[in-house]
């Protein structure tokens, strides 16, 4: 079918689409947030899909490939959001506009959504191998096996890319570095504090 499609048969496409194309819309929302955005982006990722089927050389899973395209596609699409000039409501504020809004909960669902978009914008910046395995693992809930599979490496080495990105994501949200795996009860030797003791030298303090 695959061969098929890359010779130009749109029947044969449309149906190597059906097997991938929930995947690519999944990834497409888990980047953008946004049901609208979503489907452009997903809409641009099958067209890119298409007219680059020639190019796909059978060196990796045929879904690996359509999900980078995917990603690819939403990636660039949060890189225009960023760089949307937005217009300032402070000056006109001090002109007298402050229109009253009268839904409930505004303020709380406009913190989420910024804590949202933060979270987006943050998977967005990770390292391209940190941010698939986290996609593929967290978000769109494949095992490590399953995405180790995908990404053409060792489920370690998913496993590993995954804790990294949760490290750096902590270190993006939460402004500060992670602590790192606790000890375990009988890993690893407790620092042991420190006391002057009379002529001024440090001596280690016994627990």
């Amino acid at each position: 079918m695959l061969r098929k499609a890359q010779r130009g048969d749109p029947e044969a496409f449309e149906i190597l689409m059906g097997d991938v194309e929930s995947l690519i819309w999944r990834v497409c929302w888990h980047y953008t947030g946004n049901r609208e955005n979503a489907s452009d982006c997903a809409q641009e990722a099958i067209l890119k899909i298409w007219r680059s089927l020639g190019s796909f050389r059978f060196d990796c899973a045929f879904e690996s490939w359509c999900y980078r395209i995917a990603a690819s596609c939403s990636l660039d699409f949060l890189r225009k959001e960023k760089r949307r000039e937005t217009v300032p409501l402070e000056p006109l504020k001090e002109e007298g506009f402050d229109p009253p809004d009268p839904s409930p909960g505004t303020e709380e669902r406009v913190l989420k959504q910024e804590e949202q978009a933060r979270l987006r914008s943050a998977i967005a910046d990770l390292p391209e191998e940190q941010r698939d395995a986290l996609v593929l693992t967290q978000l769109e809930g494949k095992s490590y096996e399953e995405a180790a599979d995908l990404l053409q490496v060792s489920e370690g080495t998913v496993k590993s890319r995954v804790n990294r990105a949760r490290r750096r994501l902590r270190e993006v949200l939460l402004g500060a570095p992670d602590a790192g795996p606790p000890e375990s009860a009988g890993g690893g030797r407790r620092k042991q504090a420190q006391e002057p003791n009379k002529d001024g030298r440090k001596t280690e303090r016994r627990r």
